[in-house]
């Protein structure tokens, strides 16, 4: 290997360990992919009677930021930790917000502190739909319709 390929191949390395090109990546690919799944459950008349799919988003969401905090978190040595980046938090982030929130709950669980897991999965749920609603509100004052 020359000089010009040892050049490179540290250029390369340096760009994918870059944690803002990791998450912008992961980001846009889990918001893209969050798009066309939501399209095609929407495609179907049966996507149109309930959220189906902002439900399976948010399932598989939680899934595979629950595999990836399990791997590149716990499993593997910190050289791996950029994986966790560009998956967990870029590609999950885009994907859905939901999988984090579900993470978070699961280790308050584990550490066995049930009444503050229930009180974020209570008061997320409440205080998120109550925002919407103070926001639709909102908005309906300032902008009515015509």
């Amino acid at each position: 290997m020359d000089n010009g390929e040892g050049v490179a191949r540290q250029w390369r390395r340096r760009l994918l360990r870059n944690k803002m090109l990791l998450l912008m990546l992961g980001g846009a690919l889990g918001t893209y992919l969050r798009y066309l799944v939501g399209t095609w459950f929407k495609s179907h008349p049966w996507g149109q009677v309930f959220p189906f799919g902002t439900l399976f988003i948010n399932v598989t969401g939680s899934f595979i930021l629950g595999l990836a905090a399990a791997l590149f978190a716990t499993r593997l040595l910190p050289e791996h930790e950029d994986w966790f980046l560009l998956i967990g938090v870029g590609f999950c982030g885009g994907y859905t917000t939901f999988s984090t929130f579900e993470l978070e709950t699961y280790h308050l669980v584990r550490d066995g502190s049930w009444g503050l897991a229930f009180a974020n999965v209570v008061g997320s749920v409440v205080a998120g739909f109550v925002g919407v609603l103070l926001a639709v509100a909102l908005v309906g004052s300032l902008f009515p319709r015509q």
